[in-house]
């Protein structure tokens, strides 16, 4: 308790401000030890606010979040529920369960500290404040200048309800089993304002989650050893995660239509993402191609890489590696590795043998896409190492359908979108859901959107006019309260990150305006195109 009590020691301010991902610093690290450490100078903000819970590490993981987000100190006590200093009582076991009590206050507090920091050095018009304001009981800007506890009860007297419609999407999901070997996660789950859900029981625990998605992803081909399959490999007996003897942590996006996009976190790939400080120079791609049957791939893919003029890139191609030759590749520093070939569980198939990445003392690549049969487990390992986050698969994989996937994933990445976005795109144009997983920080993006916030659009064209709904993302770079607005007429206003805004009729000439503001992936009558190659005269 006293451990997480220090996380809001990381907070830049406690004015409504810290809405803004910029102004909110990382938690302090925590390490797993026989006694309580706390560093001298980690100076905790006075806001007058506390959380109690009973002294278990269920409820500590889930109020880990909000306690940040407060700068509140977690103490024991009977029953959840939040004070001030002023005497002010808010009961966290709701008419819903503990959990979902605890990640609805977070996100209400966050949406109404979102609107109210427009009064501050930022007005801009945004979209949920000209939403929500009539419905509000209180002044938005005499709120302004109150302090932290003042405004938490103000908040808390404004109904569920009132604020139901304009909630953030709150994607991520973070599922925890309650151990102590989890921990040492918690300022990351903490940073992301991540929700948690602890599993007590093995219908919900991690391992048996991670059963349930093995199960549901079975592949749809033997892989016979012939050209038309990516690889050669048998299914494994189970997927219990043995190979690694560190805790694993998932989380879980879920996208606007309810699907959920898994990612297995390891506490290397945390800890990774803080190691890593800005380059100077363009963004160096190593695309690999150990199988030359597997060369169509290989085209296409770099001409997606290459094909952005306002972002340079550094793309360099390598063709039938042998062992050495691809552990250099993955040791040397880089942004991105897109590996073309095949592997089996002793590793990845090599011109003169497998090379097993556990092997591998340290990796340089950030990011990776391994398209390859059942390439989860040297993913892992190359989380282990030293990577951030990587699209992996589960499954077998059929060569054509691993092309186009191929394809796909690249021109999405080169949008700028995170990689939970990808596979979330993925998902409503492919039957892909099964096939890639994400290891590691799903947030990871390998290029900057030209946009500024990496977004999508969904397009339903109409005799008269079109009808648009865009949906902006967070990201490594841009996070839980940014801010995204659509160059397109007659939107007006800016939206919260990440978000969808409400649909808009454009006519065909708004349409084209819009999709020359930069490449982005748009959902055409459910059809997936790219904005900058559709014509004037397809709408």
């Amino acid at each position: 308790m006293e451990a997480v009590s220090t996380f809001g020691t990381a907070l830049k301010t406690t004015t409504a401000e810290r809405s803004y991902p910029t102004l909110r610093g990382h938690p302090p690290t925590l390490t797993l030890g026989d006694e309580l450490r706390i560093p001298d100078g980690l100076d905790r903000p006075e806001t007058g606010v506390r959380i109690e819970v009973p002294p278990t590490l269920r409820h500590v993981y889930t109020v880990t979040p909000l306690a940040y987000y407060l700068a509140a100190t977690v103490v024991p006590g009977s029953t959840p529920r939040l004070r001030t200093d002023t005497g002010y009582s808010y009961a966290l076991t709701g008419t819903t369960d503990f959990e979902t009590t605890v990640n609805r206050v977070l996100q209400h507090v966050f949406l109404l500290d979102y609107i109210v920091r427009t009064e501050g050095e930022s007005p801009a018009p945004i979209a949920e404040r000209q939403a929500l304001e009539s419905a509000l009981d209180f002044d938005v800007e005499r709120l302004y200048g109150q302090p932290l506890e003042t405004q938490l009860e103000t908040y808390l007297e404004v109904p569920f309800a009132t604020t139901e419609s304009q909630l953030p999407a709150w994607n991520l999901e973070t599922r925890l089993d309650p151990t102590a070997a989890h921990v040492e996660c918690l300022p990351f789950v903490a940073n992301n304002l991540s929700a948690v859900t602890v599993c007590d029981d093995d219908s919900g625990s991690a391992s048996s989650m991670e059963t349930r998605v093995q199960s549901a992803a079975e592949p749809r081909c033997s892989c016979p050893e012939s050209s038309s399959t990516y690889g050669n490999v048998s299914k494994p007996e189970a997927d219990d995660d043995s190979s690694s003897s560190v805790s694993i942590t998932r989380q879980v996006w879920r996208s606007d239509d309810g699907d959920e996009i898994w990612s297995t976190r390891l506490p290397g790939a945390f800890r990774n993402g803080l190691a890593q400080t800005p380059r100077d120079g363009p963004i160096e791609i190593e695309l690999v191609c150990n199988d030359p049957e597997m060369s169509k791939e290989l085209v296409t893919v770099h001409s997606a890489y290459r094909n952005r003029n306002d972002l340079p890139f550094d793309v360099t191609i390598h063709h039938d590696l042998t062992r050495g030759d691809l552990a250099d590749v993955l040791t040397r520093e880089s942004d991105f590795v897109h590996y073309i070939g095949h592997n089996d569980a002793d590793g990845f198939r090599c011109s003169d043998g497998l090379l097993d990445a556990s092997t591998i003392e340290s990796v340089g690549a950030k990011a990776f896409f391994l398209n390859a049969c059942q390439s989860y487990e040297q993913g892992l390992e190359l989380i282990n190492a030293g990577g951030i986050g990587g699209i992996v698969t589960r499954t077998d994989i059929e060569n054509d359908t691993a092309v186009d996937a191929g394809l796909t994933i690249a021109r999405l990445l080169n949008c700028g979108l995170p990689l939970y976005a990808v596979l979330a795109i993925l998902q409503k144009i492919e039957d892909q859901q099964q096939r890639y997983q994400i290891i590691g920080n799903s947030m990871l993006t390998v290029a900057q959107a030209e946009q500024g916030a990496p977004v999508s659009g969904t397009v339903t064209r109409g005799a008269e006019r079109n009808e648009i709904t865009i949906s902006g993302y967070s990201s490594s770079n841009i996070g839980q309260g940014g801010v995204f607005t659509p160059y397109i007429e007659p939107a007006d206003s800016y939206h919260l990150l990440p978000g969808r805004m409400n649909s808009l009729s454009v006519t065909d000439a708004q349409l084209v305006e819009f999709f020359n503001t930069g490449e982005m992936p748009i959902l055409l009558d459910g059809e997936l195109r790219w904005s900058t190659a559709i014509k004037t005269s397809e709408l």
